[in-house]
């Protein structure tokens, strides 16, 4: 993937779900923590300056409630352009030497951060630090085997490896030393350890997860569901390489990491070098590769189909294989939809029209719930697409499946002309100010699908939602 793609994506994925709009200071604001973070992000990548970035990296440290945006920025940002990834091919040689140049300022920028006075910068640094000393000691044996000891010692030695991303930083080292002879027994102490971390630090699924929690949960399950996937790869034994690829697909992003992807993403791209969201697929692969019975084909198909229901069509072949017909699918879907969803709170909320909805009035079919508002540019840039698919799909399947917009910290004034300003007849109710606490609206715009027995489930957040819709109701 080039660089370029990745930074773009990035750039999407965080801005834009957006959070709801405060009110707005009369008076001229003073720097925020998000001014430092910005401008340490610009003297580090386009407009090159060791005195202003420390400066405004040292202000983001100081401030003890943006401990997580000094880490943020660090281990993501910061180190996509710290450490050595490889370049495209067919980059212009311009571009390259660019993007060199920006490289060996912050190598030189990295080792004056790791000499501030303060405990903040050079604790929350070392392991990108530690790394990237370990890059430049390539073909350096003895040094190689000197800085993982001391890597391992220094950042493995602590049950938290998620804060400063220690266990990102194990696995690619890991991958630069596993591969020289006399540091084959290192490697592996190496990612043993890594490992151990990873699987005593998965957090259960509870609803009572804050955001904090949640990304914490999603990063240790996609970072042990690829430990799993690697240690598969050198596994020779097939009954353990299926044991360590198992786990690899039950501990692959779910519905819920999935929109906490901003959590894994740049440990994705900087371990992987490419984006792979899941590890399914390879389980799915070794089963058919080895003659797994076709019931063990259709559990696995079935996972992967609740988080990626474009595969509904390979699952109900596999069902018919299984069962000798498609005569109960549609009964195994929807039960198995249900077993896995959460159960919805009721909605009762008025419409622009003055009627009152209801989403007990529904009940027996499913319902596509849309949280936005006319302050959210997100929303609003995908309003057109949402009222072709209301006046192509959703209207005609009004038997089966109940479509409600709420629009959330806005007025009725402003809901009202901008829905007759841009012509949109979708249905729209008002929140009441307290929906989108009950269903822990994070972010917007946010969907919810609920299924004819009242269980609901958060459609992925950057997910195609039309297609993930359709398959999933059958429309």
């Amino acid at each position: 993937m080039k660089n370029t793609c990745v930074k773009t994506f990035v750039l999407i994925l965080i801005t834009t779900h957006f959070l709801a709009p405060k009110a707005m200071s009369q008076s001229a604001p003073a720097d925020t923590p998000s001014d430092y973070f910005n401008r340490f992000n610009t003297f580090t990548q386009k407009n090159l300056n060791e005195a202003s970035a420390l400066l405004n990296i040292r202000k983001l440290a100081s401030n003890k409630k943006a401990i997580e945006s000094v880490r943020f920025i660090i281990h993501n940002s910061y180190a996509q352009v710290v450490i050595n990834r490889p370049f495209p091919p067919g980059m212009d040689s311009t571009v390259i030497r660019e993007r060199m140049r920006v490289r060996d300022f912050n190598k030189i920028l990295l080792i004056k951060i790791m000499e501030d006075t303060s405990k903040v910068l050079p604790q929350t640094t070392n392991t990108l630090f530690l790394y990237s000393k370990i890059e430049d000691a390539a073909g350096n044996s003895a040094q190689l085997a000197r800085l993982t000891e001391q890597f391992i010692q220094e950042e493995l030695s602590d049950s938290d490896i998620y804060s400063n991303r220690a266990g990102r930083y194990g696995l690619m080292i890991y991958k630069k030393i596993n591969s020289i002879p006399e540091l084959k027994s290192l490697s592996q102490k190496l990612v043993q350890t890594v490992y151990n971390h990873l699987e005593k630090g998965q957090i259960p699924a509870s609803e009572t997860l804050d955001r904090f929690k949640s990304e914490e949960r999603a990063w240790y399950r996609y970072l042990y569901a690829y430990a799993n996937y690697l240690q598969s790869g050198k596994e020779t034994d097939l009954s353990k390489k299926k044991d360590y690829l198992k786990k690899a697909f039950d501990y692959s992003p779910d519905l819920a990491d999935i929109n906490r992807k901003t959590a894994y993403f740049y440990d994705m791209i900087l371990i992987l070098e490419k984006e792979k969201d899941s590890f399914r697929d390879d389980y799915l692969t070794f089963l058919i590769d080895h003659a797994a019975n076709q019931k063990d084909l259709l559990s696995v198909l079935l996972q992967i189909t609740l988080q990626q229901p474009e595969y509904k069509e390979k699952l109900k072949a596999a069902y018919i294989k299984v069962k000798g017909s498609d005569a109960n699918f549609g009964k195994y879907w929807i039960e198995n939809v249900n077993q896995h969803a959460k159960a919805a709170h009721p909605i009762s909320l008025s419409m622009l029209d003055k009627s009152t909805f209801s989403s007990k009035s529904g009940a027996g079919k499913w319902l596509l719930v849309d949280f936005w508002g006319t302050w959210c540019g997100p929303c609003c840039s995908e309003h057109p697409d949402m009222q072709k698919f209301y006046d192509s799909t959703l209207k005609n399947n009004a038997d089966k499946i109940t479509f409600l917009t709420i629009a959330c910290h806005d007025t009725e004034d402003k809901v009202v002309n901008y829905m007759a300003e841009k012509k949109f007849t979708f249905p729209v109710a008002m929140s009441d100010n307290q929906i989108e606490k009950t269903y822990k609206v994070a972010g917007y715009p946010t969907k919810l699908l609920v299924t004819p027995e009242g269980k609901y489930l958060i459609v992925p957040f950057g997910a195609d939602w039309v297609s993930f819709v359709k398959h999933y109701v059958d429309l």
